[in-house]
């Protein structure tokens, strides 16, 4: 980005116009304006960083909507464990409280997948590394 000083707005620094100077609080004079753009370094984006943040949120959007879709599974087998209840079968209990606890546990290994891809995604050093990384939950959730 980039800094320049108009006498009527201010000083303009990374796109954002400035009436007092944001280190000191005083107000601009030409002096200090010059001073200001001598001194100035722009921000510098690390395309990297952003990269990974977009990764990250692909990763988070994928998760979602993945435990979104199959939460179906999870009522279900709710309610299949509430009529078992209702019923005092036994045997009926123990089945729905395993496929309620099976249901859970994918969920569970979804999330710690997803966990384990943002991991992988903050050790990545280089930008073309980070562009072929895709995110496949079953290759983490072994």
């Amino acid at each position: 980005m980039s800094c320049y000083y108009n006498e009527i707005q201010g000083m303009c620094i990374e796109g954002n116009f400035w009436q007092v100077n944001p280190v000191t609080g005083a107000n601009w004079t030409a002096e200090s304006a010059a001073e200001y753009i001598a001194s100035y370094e722009p921000k510098e984006i690390d395309q990297l960083q952003v990269n990974k943040g977009e990764a990250v949120e692909r990763i988070k959007a994928a998760v979602a909507k993945r435990l979104t879709s199959t939460f179906w599974r999870v009522e279900r087998a709710q309610e299949r464990l509430e009529l078992a209840k209702l019923g005092s079968n036994d045997a009926l209990i123990v089945a729905a409280t395993e496929t309620l606890q099976s249901e859970l546990l994918m969920r569970e290994k979804l999330r710690e997948a997803s966990n384990l891809a943002e991991l992988d995604v903050a050790d990545i050093t280089d930008i073309n590394e980070l562009n072929l990384f895709n995110f496949i939950p079953e290759e983490y959730m072994g």
